[in-house]
């Protein structure tokens, strides 16, 4: 009996992928890696402090609230879309767990807050990065508004509301607890970088820097542990490359496109609500600037760890490289003592080039 139309076709099994496509893989991340080797030398001849392991220290520090952002990006730009509102999510949710915490229920002097109230200051923001993830989802899929300008008035309408809870004023006085916790160092790292040391004393323990990691460092690892798991190892991870790659073939396969798509910009919206989060903690306070402009760098960082402008191609571990890039020329910039003004220009060029690359490697792939 013919069912025409009455079941939908079975989703395609995996394939291993081709010898000769494994390399290009291979080639491609050994790439990334050779552009980050190559930054990393250059920077440390023209300044000896770079790999000094405070500077180390601090750099890992300061790249964990684009670590986390770029995570989320990466899985929304694998399925096809953007996302320009982290950027000023992140601003939100800080904001608004600084305001909970502090504002919401007046304190008197050298007063502690409820902890509660702290709860609820790290609780609410969680749910707001979704909640708005959910709402550009469903605009982009039902209303078929290209992600790009959806997520830009996103970017603006939750920056306004950043500043309406801030009053344009930081928001300082974050509970102790917190800080300590995103500000302290617990756990250390045996890194091989105290060169000079070693060579004067002539003892290799000399050589062993006992580095400390910033608390916070450790949760964007968690974090790009479940999207490497998420991607690599699950059913919807597969749906994700099948819906960035051909939305069309991925629906025919019986893939819900939408629910997929919605689904990954509530991941992204809540990356950067544990992000803000994250910001508030390390800085003890809550900027009305924060997160401005991250969500350039974050797409730049994406892009040159691999992940397609088009769709269906990318690892999130590769991501890590292009935040690190992207973190190291800013730091370099930094101790090069370059005027603040000049720093746009080379993270704008990072983000043209990143594309470039990007363009000039899918049409290689074309003609090969």
């Amino acid at each position: 009996m013919n069912t025409q139309g009455t079941t939908r076709m079975a989703a395609p099994e995996p394939r291993h992928l081709p010898q000769h496509r494994n390399f290009k893989i291979s080639y491609g991340l050994l790439q990334t890696l050779g552009v980050l080797l190559v930054l990393v030398i250059i920077m440390q001849l023209v300044n000896e402090r770079f790999l000094s392991p405070v500077n180390i220290g601090n750099l890992l520090g300061q790249m964990t609230v684009a670590l986390i952002v770029a995570a989320g990006m990466t899985i929304v730009m694998i399925a096809g879309e953007f996302d320009l509102g982290v950027g000023s999510m992140v601003g939100l949710s800080s904001a608004l767990a600084a305001w909970l915490m502090t504002r919401w229920i007046p304190l008197e002097p050298n007063e502690q807050a409820a902890w509660w109230t702290v709860l609820v200051g790290l609780g609410v923001p969680l749910m707001v990065g979704p909640a708005v993830g959910l709402i550009s989802a469903l605009i982009v899929t039902k209303a078929k508004i290209p992600s790009f300008i959806v997520t830009l008035g996103t970017l603006m309408i939750v920056r306004s509301l950043t500043l309406v809870v801030t009053q344009g004023q930081p928001i300082p006085d974050v509970p102790p607890l917190l800080r300590a916790l995103g500000q302290g160092r617990w756990i250390k790292l045996p890194l091989p970088f105290d060169i000079a040391a070693a060579l004067s004393s002539g003892s290799i323990s000399d050589l062993i820097v006992w580095l400390p990691i910033q608390n916070t460092v450790w949760i964007a690892v968690l974090v790009y542990a479940a999207a490497w798991f998420l991607l690599e190892r699950t059913a919807f991870g597969r749906k994700i490359y099948a819906v960035g790659a051909n939305p069309k073939v991925a629906m025919l396969s019986g893939i819900r496109v939408d629910r997929v798509k919605i689904i990954c910009f509530a991941i992204v919206g809540f990356s950067t609500s544990l992000a803000g989060l994250i910001s508030v903690m390390r800085l003890g306070a809550a900027s009305p600037n924060s997160g401005e402009g991250l969500e350039f760098e974050v797409i730049a960082a994406v892009v040159i760890g691999g992940t397609s402008l088009a769709g269906g191609q990318g690892r999130v571990l590769r991501t890590v490289i292009g935040v690190i890039i992207i973190a190291l020329t800013r730091n370099f910039l930094n101790l090069a003592q370059i005027d603040l003004f000049w720093q746009g220009c080379a993270t704008g060029g990072i983000i043209i080039a990143a594309v470039l690359l990007e363009a000039l490697q899918r049409r290689m792939s074309v003609l090969h």
